[in-house]
């Protein structure tokens, strides 16, 4: 039945009530614990100052009726907050800490407004209770929810591996554990894969709810958390590999015109923006303009006084370009390493050794590309400069994975 038709005392004392199933249920939740207690102390002091409405003869006033719309819609939300908190996934609840402490921000906010609108002058309440009211009134008002600075701290570095495009499983790793401490999920590699599968399932969910926003967000927490060991058996991440480098083609793309520095003539790694809208390789336009060149390089625009702006979206399509050419270049330089020719075997040894230790997510590439037994094969012949190198590259492999070494 609606509320508005209901008695003002039955009404009050069904939002006594949820309020009540509120604060019991807010105990079990296991994030923003700080903010939840904070909460739940605000409407433990509520529910006397209702009890005591609801007992009186409250006129239906605009006031009054304004008063209970307002707890009534709050109550709603907060019992709803608690109810998702309490049953949804932890890596989802983590993702979303910041909306969940804005929630409680406003809707305490809300109460505190209520409770401002409450007409003391005209009903015959106690003393204390009145003086409840303004107090509760003024520290509602004043109230601050802030998502847990450890909360907080992982999702900035999750953010920030999405913005980097962070293809390091390290990082992963590292990621899944910060995030594993700051929901109290066990760290073993059973109860995180767990967590990670339900969180993909989250997304799924909110695909069907047509939530785009929400979906392509959680697809790149996905993606970036998807490197981590525990996030895929060797079996699932050496088809993921696969499918993706077969679908590149054999032949290295050549990169485009926009890739290359007009300073230096070369493929930007850190393009940066002037003000005249050209973009140079950053260490080529400071060395410009530390020359005593005040002018753009192409347009004769002064570039006085002018920042240096990293042109993010050039610098993320030149690591593309080059991720698909390393991994072109990995799967195709393989059988060099058969060669009957020494020479071909270690220049081929010294290439992939200086993809290794460029990046991580080479090495993974290497390894998923079935290079170990070629390498441990090579260990068997007798070109000791051959040996070495292979040695060396094995060495180099084994450092990310235990089972490696």
């Amino acid at each position: 039945m609606d509320s508005s038709l209901l008695p003002i005392s039955e009404t009050l004392s069904k939002i006594i009530e949820e309020i009540v199933l509120t604060i019991s249920a807010a105990k079990d939740v296991l994030v923003e614990k700080h903010s939840f207690t904070q909460l739940t102390g605000y409407l433990e002091r509520v529910v006397p100052v209702l009890k005591e409405l609801a007992r009186k003869e409250v006129d239906n006033s605009e006031n009054v009726r304004a008063v209970v719309e307002i707890l009534d819609r709050e109550t709603k939300v907060l019992k709803q907050l608690v109810v998702e908190c309490g049953k949804r996934n932890k890596i989802y609840l983590l993702v979303n800490c910041r909306r969940i402490v804005s929630t409680m921000q406003e809707s305490t906010n809300e109460f505190s407004r209520a409770l401002s609108l409450i007409p003391l002058a005209s009903l015959d309440l106690s003393l204390t209770t009145n003086e409840e009211i303004k107090s509760l009134y003024d520290v509602m008002r004043k109230a601050q929810f802030r998502a847990a600075v450890a909360q907080e701290d992982v999702l900035q570095n999750i953010e920030s591996g999405i913005r980097e495009r962070s293809l390091d499983r390290a990082h992963a790793n590292n990621l899944l554990l910060q995030i594993a401490e700051a929901v109290g999920v066990p760290k073993d590699r059973s109860a995180m894969r767990k967590e990670f599968e339900e969180f993909k399932r989250e997304k799924e969910d909110a695909q069907l709810r047509k939530d785009r926003a929400e979906a392509i967000q959680m697809e790149q927490i996905i993606a970036l958390l998807s490197r981590a060991d525990i996030a895929s058996t060797p079996k699932e991440r050496q088809d993921i590999y696969l499918a993706k480098r077969n679908s590149l083609g054999s032949q290295p793309f050549e990169p485009l015109q926009s890739f290359y520095c007009p300073i230096t003539h070369e493929v930007m790694v850190d393009p940066v923006e002037t003000v005249s809208g050209q973009t140079f390789e950053r260490n080529a336009i400071e060395k410009w303009l530390a020359d005593g060149n005040m002018v753009c390089p192409l347009t004769m625009i002064s570039l006085a006084g002018g920042n240096l702006r990293p042109n993010v979206t050039l610098r993320k399509s030149i690591e593309e370009w080059k991720e698909r050419n390393t991994l072109i270049t990995i799967a195709s330089i393989k059988s060099k390493l058969s060669s009957s020719e020494e020479q071909e075997v270690l220049n081929t040894l010294e290439q992939l050794q200086c993809l290794c230790t460029e990046r991580e997510s080479y090495r993974e590439c290497v390894v998923l590309e079935n290079y170990i037994p070629v390498l441990v094969g090579l260990m068997g012949g007798n070109k000791v400069l051959v040996r070495k190198k292979a040695l060396d590259l094995l060495c180099l492999l084994a450092e990310d994975r235990e089972e490696y070494k």
